[in-house]
């Protein structure tokens, strides 16, 4: 028994200096909290900003938070939700960030503060061919079709005549209820009308509703530390002309707009 002492001591000492490095290896990660999984909620699908199924999403979006993920030193975990929901969601922490072609508004910085803009959006007003709605002042009386919780819907409801607003859950039923007559006319997302009528078609646009939104990336109150990694990453993007590059991809002979390129919401709308 004395003989197997000085191993015993020997194996406990090796235990102990294997935990105090051990512990040391986990402050050291810890330390770097600003590394691991990112986990954002999107609203798909929403073509040409997000489109697939999990872990396979593509778009616009997708391809702009990857590349600020991979700035930031964070892998993106992608989380499917309903948007009219989103904003509240991620106050309440289901999320970490959300990106889902978002546009910055007062009322939602009152839930959540956003990034610096990446995107400049208009709306869309869609309708059958050889209707006799020409532009939003023929909507007296009329049904329109709208995204639940979006900014097309408010438009209609708040700027239109419209007889009723029917909501949808997702951008594509809009589209769809319009085509399938449900609907006189639809309210959406300039981009995702132009993306639709050039992959399926069966309504036009009728009029470009000039409403100069900007798009921004989303954040739970006072997370300042990602929001400032984001727009850190935003800025390098823009400078650099990854920004563009990702335009190109997505809008062939679209330049990125001077109000996305200068544009700012950091301690605003709060």
């Amino acid at each position: 028994m004395r003989l197997r002492l000085p191993a015993i001591a020997a194996v406990l000492a090796l235990a102990l200096t294997g935990g105090i490095i051990a512990g040391c290896g986990s402050s050291d990660d810890s330390g770097d909290s600003a590394s691991g999984d990112l986990l954002v909620g999107v609203d798909t699908p929403y073509p040409p900003f997000e489109q697939g199924k999990p872990p396979d999403y593509t778009g616009f979006d997708v391809d702009v938070m990857d590349e600020i993920a991979s700035r930031i030193d964070r892998t993106v975990k992608w989380q499917d939700t309903a948007f009219d929901t989103i904003f509240t969601d991620l106050a309440n922490g289901k999320f970490d960030a959300v990106i889902s072609a978002s546009t910055i508004t007062p009322d939602r910085q009152k839930t959540v503060d956003f990034s610096d803009p990446y995107y400049e959006a208009n709306q869309a007003l869609i309708v059958l061919p050889g209707s006799d709605v020409k532009s939003a002042d023929d909507l007296g009386g009329k049904t329109v079709a709208a995204q639940d919780g979006t900014t097309g819907e408010a438009y209609a409801n708040d700027e239109t005549g419209a007889g009723s607003v029917d909501g949808f859950p997702q951008g594509p039923q809009v589209i769809q209820a319009v085509v399938n007559g449900q609907a006189e006319a639809g309210i959406i997302d300039e981009p995702v009308a132009q993306d639709a009528l050039e992959n399926q078609g069966g309504f036009e646009i009728a009029e470009t509703i000039s409403t100069n939104e900007l798009y921004g990336i989303a954040f739970p109150k006072d997370d300042d530390s990602l929001q400032d990694d984001v727009n850190g990453a935003l800025v390098d993007m823009k400078g650099d002309g990854t920004l563009q590059k990702i335009y190109d991809d997505w809008f062939p002979g679209v330049k990125v707009p001077e109000a996305v390129l200068s544009g700012t919401t950091k301690n605003q709308g709060n």
